[in-house]
């Protein structure tokens, strides 16, 4: 029995000795990956530094800045530009092949509509083609809608392969770019093809495309030229964006290399979001806040007020690599933004300043609180549950009476009192303000010159965008018919001239409470 205890043992220490060993590799290698890329970034900056000084010269020169030159020497001039530029491009296939292999290239995926891209992309390559004397057009398909990608790793992309469509076609040849929204097992994808009608590619280099320095075959890297690093650093960048590349060619026939890029629905948007910020985050040492948002009032969960929330919070936060999204099938809104509580705080008080619906909101940070994904997101929705953290807008009062002293005074009196306040002078002004403003409620004073305050009652009952809005009316006027009037115009309430601030403020709390 002792000898079987000691053999167990024995495998223990020498399984754990194993998983040290292999820790220790696996570490040894990464390390080892990282002097790689370190020493290649420094090898490029090294060189990028006087190419670019280089280049400048030669521009200089060509442009005629530092005196004239005849058709030969700029034609010299200029196979020396081109050639600097096809070694400052290798350079940075390199480098981000570097970076690939090291698990360190960055996406900066913003929600954008691909065909906008594809228009820029062939603006800025179509006197290229053009140069060639081929034809160049783009189909966008009318159904391709916005998606999460990096525009900078995508556009490189589509230049890679529009570079190649080039090298590898004829005068008079064709290119074309088309996109659709296609259904691939049940999942959403922007699909995008760059045909051509060029040389082609047998089939069997077809399998080797997309591997590292992998061009079709020796004789025509002398011919063409180009390290065949392109096609494997699109491939990366593909799957990075979680879609797919290949290749559909026949010698004499063309090319058509063919992308994916995946359409995320609401609650595949946030998985893929959160997954990728948390991943971004642990490669940068930096901390990330999840911030989920509830509407507190029932009456306020509609898609308008989701939309319009979407959008100002859009509109306040600032980072470059923060993401907002909605959750649980589009009932909750979510940020996911680069920063700790201390931030997470100056951006709440911003959303606060901007925003009239009332929220509930749950914080967690990464890797504060956790480092795991599910326990990060449901940390954040237990202290949502908790009900502690909330905005509650400003109440926004349309002030309207012809008594400047009065609406001034009123005015900083109800700031101080923590309402947001707008003033106007005279009924149109007022009925103007409020339309364009939609207060949560507006004092009126009854007695004014031009269009007193029965005229304005009666044309912000009339519009749509103000008839729900209540009134508090105030006038020295009180006698029996005035009170009857007020009560015709259906106000909230009303208040006699002169009154207490606490009399008001009492009044504008009651009017409040059955709002």
């Amino acid at each position: 029995m002792r000898n079987e205890e000691d053999r167990m043992k024995d495998r223990e220490k020498e399984a754990q000795g194993l998983k040290d060993a292999l820790s220790k590799a696996n570490k040894e290698v990464e390390k080892l990956s990282r002097i790689k890329s370190d020493f290649i970034s420094m090898i490029s900056h090294e060189l990028r530094t006087p190419l670019t000084s280089i280049k400048e010269s030669i521009s200089l020169v060509l442009d005629g800045i530092a005196g004239p030159l005849n058709e030969e020497q700029k034609k010299f001039l200029g196979i020396a530009k081109n050639n600097i530029d096809r070694l400052a491009k290798l350079i940075t296939d390199i480098l981000d092949m570097s970076k690939m292999e090291a698990g360190r290239i960055t996406m900066r995926k913003r929600k954008l509509n691909v065909n906008e891209l594809i228009k820029e992309v062939y603006a800025s390559t179509k006197a290229s083609v053009e140069q060639k004397n081929m034809e160049f057009s783009i189909s966008l398909g009318t159904s391709v809608e916005p998606t999460w990608f990096d525009p900078d790793r995508i556009g490189q992309v589509l230049k890679n392969l529009i570079s190649n469509a080039i090298k590898f076609n004829k005068n008079n040849g064709r290119i074309k770019i088309s996109s659709a929204k296609e259904n691939i097992n049940n999942s959403w994808f922007v699909r995008i093809i760059v045909e051509d009608n060029g040389i082609g590619i047998p089939e069997k280099d077809i399998k080797n495309l997309f591997r590292n320095f992998s061009p079709l075959d020796t004789s025509m890297t002398r011919k063409y030229g180009g390290a065949g690093l392109g096609l494997c650093i699109s491939k990366g960048i593909i799957e990075l964006h979680g879609g797919d590349i290949w290749a559909i060619s026949k010698p004499g026939a063309g090319s058509k290399f063919i992308f994916t890029i995946p359409i995320y629905k609401k609650d595949e948007e946030f998985s893929f979001l959160i997954e990728d910020s948390i991943e971004r985050a642990r490669r940068n040492e930096s901390k990330l806040a999840l911030i989920i948002f509830e509407v507190k009032d029932a009456k306020d969960r509609n898609e308008k007020v989701f939309n319009e929330l979407e959008q100002a919070i859009k509109n306040t936060v600032r980072g470059p690599e923060d993401k907002i999204t909605r959750y649980k099938n589009g009932e909750f809104l979510v940020i996911m933004a680069v920063t700790d509580r201390i931030g997470v705080m100056a951006i709440i008080k911003r959303i606060r300043e901007r925003i009239k619906t009332a929220l509930v909101f749950g914080i967690s940070i990464y890797p504060d609180d956790t480092a795991d994904k599910e326990e990060l997101i449901e940390k954040a929705e237990l202290d949502l549950r908790k009900g502690e953290n909330s905005i509650i807008p400003q109440k926004i009062l349309l002030i309207i009476d012809d008594e400047e002293g009065l609406t001034s005074m009123l005015s900083f009196r109800l700031k101080n009192m923590g309402f947001d306040t707008i003033t106007a002078n005279d009924g149109d002004r007022g009925v103007e303000l409020a339309k364009k403003n939609k207060p949560d409620l507006i004092l009126l004073d009854l007695m004014m010159p031009k269009i007193d305050g029965f005229e304005v009652s009666k044309r912000l009952k009339k519009d749509s965008d103000t008839m729900r809005i209540p009134i508090l009316v105030f006038s020295a006027l009180a006698n029996k018919n005035t009170k009857e009037s007020i009560e015709q115009l259906g106000a909230a309430g009303f208040i006699e001239k002169p009154f207490e601030p606490e009399d008001l403020i009492s009044k504008i709390n009651e009017v409040f409470k059955y709002v």
